[in-house]
């Protein structure tokens, strides 16, 4: 179950961006959300195995996060 979410440290990718991280985005059913950083990630990131991207380069986002508030 975890290894869906760390495979390991090629798993983990830089951002290119300048500034870095200047948005992020996930993936839930085909459609793209906002995203934003926190401390930890919410139960829902969990439950689904949600992964964060970056919005300009798609680089993964290795800290928490939670989805964006929607409407």
């Amino acid at each position: 179950m975890f290894s869906k979410w760390f495979r390991g440290p090629a798993d983990l990718m830089s951002c290119a961006c300048e500034p870095e991280w200047p948005g992020l985005v996930t993936e839930i059913e085909g459609e793209r959300i906002a995203a934003v950083p926190a401390e930890a990630s919410s139960v829902l990131v969990g439950m689904l195995g949600l992964v964060a991207l970056c919005s300009g380069c798609s680089a993964r986002y290795p800290y928490g996060f939670h989805t964006a508030a929607r409407g």
